[in-house]
C-alpha cells in the first residue's frame, strides 16, 4: 500500500463563474472543484489548503495549492489525471512532491503578488470586460505611479482593508509598477508578504481616483494616516484581479 505524500500545485483558474476559491455547501467554488476532482482521481476524500482565498471573480495564474495523497503512479501522471477531471476554468499548471510535511500554502508563503488590469478607452470590451475593470476617463498614469510609491514599505493599511483574523492591519509591500501595455491596458502589479482582505482592490480604486484627479496625490497620506475604511475609495471590480505569484523559502520549493 502506498504511504501518503505531499503535493503542492499552482493552480490557474478563471474566477468569474466561481463564488470564491472557499468551499461552500451550495456555491461552486474553486475549492470545491479541485476537491470534487482529487476524489474521482484518487477515490479518496482530500482537504487542500491554499495560499489565499480569493473572491468570486478574482483570477489565479499563480494560486498554490497542497494536499496529502497516497499515489502509487507517476506524478506526470497524476497531473494528467487532475487536469483531465478538472473543469475547462481550472488548470493544475506545475505539480510537485514536497519533501517537508508541513508545508502550507499560505503559512509557508514570504510574499504574495497580484496584479490589476484596466481597461481605460472610452468603450468597454466585450472579450476583456470579465477580465479587466473599464475606466472610460482618461487617467494620468504619471500619477498614479508617484501615489503608488507612497505605499511602498511597512505600513497600517487598515484603510484599505480588513485583517482575515486578529487585529494587526500593518502589512509589507515591496514592489510596486505600472505597466502600459497599448490600447489603453493598465497593469498594476503589487508586492507584499501578506494582504488584507480586499486590500489590492480598494488600493486600485484610490490610485484610479487619483489618476482622475478626484482625490489629490497628497490626499493618499491622510488616507493611510486615518486608519478608517470609508477614507479610500470602494473596492475596484474584482473582474480586473489576478493572484500570480507566491513565494516560498528556496527550502520549501
Amino acid at each position: 500500500m502506498s504511504l501518503e505524500q505531499r503535493y503542492s500545485a499552482v493552480v490557474e483558474y478563471d474566477g468569474t463563474e466561481f463564488y470564491g476559491f472557499q468551499l461552500q455547501a451550495q456555491a461552486r467554488t474553486v475549492q470545491g472543484e479541485i476537491e470534487k476532482c482529487l476524489k474521482q482521481v484518487t477515490q479518496c476524500t482530500i482537504r487542500i489548503s491554499a495560499a489565499g482565498r480569493t473572491d468570486a471573480g478574482v483570477h489565479a495564474t499563480g494560486q498554490v495549492v497542497a494536499f496529502n495523497v497516497a499515489w502509487k503512479h507517476s506524478l506526470a501522471d497524476l497531473q494528467r489525471a487532475i487536469n483531465a477531471n478538472l473543469p475547462a476554468d481550472i488548470v493544475f499548471s506545475e505539480l510537485k512532491w514536497v519533501s517537508t510535511p508541513d508545508f502550507h500554502p499560505r503559512f509557508s508563503a514570504i510574499s504574495r503578488t497580484y496584479q490589476y488590469h484596466i481597461l481605460n478607452q472610452p468603450w468597454p470590451s466585450a472579450i476583456q470586460r470579465r477580465y479587466a475593470y473599464h475606466v472610460d476617463r482618461p487617467l494620468n498614469v504619471n500619477l498614479m505611479r508617484q501615489a503608488s510609491q507612497l505605499l511602498v514599505g511597512s505600513r497600517d493599511f487598515a484603510s484599505f482593508g480588513k485583517p482575515p483574523q486578529g487585529s494587526n492591519t500593518v502589512r509589507q509591500i515591496t514592489e510596486v509598477d505600472w505597466q502600459i501595455k497599448g490600447d489603453g491596458h493598465l497593469i498594476f502589479r503589487i508586492t507584499a508578504n501578506a494582504f488584507l482582505y480586499r486590500m489590492v482592490r480598494k488600493i486600485v480604486a484610490t490610485l484610479v481616483q487619483v489618476g482622475l484627479g478626484t482625490i489629490p496625490l497628497a490626499s493618499l497620506v491622510e488616507i493611510l494616516e486615518a486608519r478608517d475604511l470609508n477614507s479610500s475609495a470602494p473596492p475596484a471590480p474584482a473582474c480586473g484581479l489576478y493572484l500570480v505569484k507566491v513565494t516560498y523559502p528556496e527550502n520549501l520549493r
